[in-house]
């Protein structure tokens, strides 16, 4: 159940920043990337364990990767502007650095 708990957020998470990063630029994507990071850094404080932070950045990062590519009307979501551009490798390196953090 941990497992699934955790996936469900990273899922939550990842389409939460792929909406947000546009909005109101640059404090739609300071709040993106500042509640990713929380949120990924709490699923590690309440489970207690480094894997299920893994989980939840990893499935961050495939619904970013899904919001990156052309969907059925050629629409993007994470488009690759400047900030799409920081959206994605400062939040690939913020989930470094909290995965990466004691749990």
């Amino acid at each position: 159940m941990k497992l699934v708990y955790s996936a469900a957020l990273g899922i939550l998470t990842g389409i939460a920043a792929a909406l947000l990063h546009i909005f109101y630029p640059p404090f739609g994507l300071i709040l993106a990337l500042v509640g990713t990071a929380a949120t990924i850094w709490a699923i590690g404080r309440h489970f207690g364990a480094r894997k299920y932070k893994l989980i939840a950045s990893i499935t961050w990062g495939l619904i970013l990767w899904r919001a990156s590519t052309f969907g059925v009307g050629n629409e993007l979501l994470v488009q690759g502007n400047s900030q799409g551009s920081a959206l994605v490798f400062l939040g690939v390196v913020a989930l470094f650095i909290v995965t990466a953090m004691p749990a």
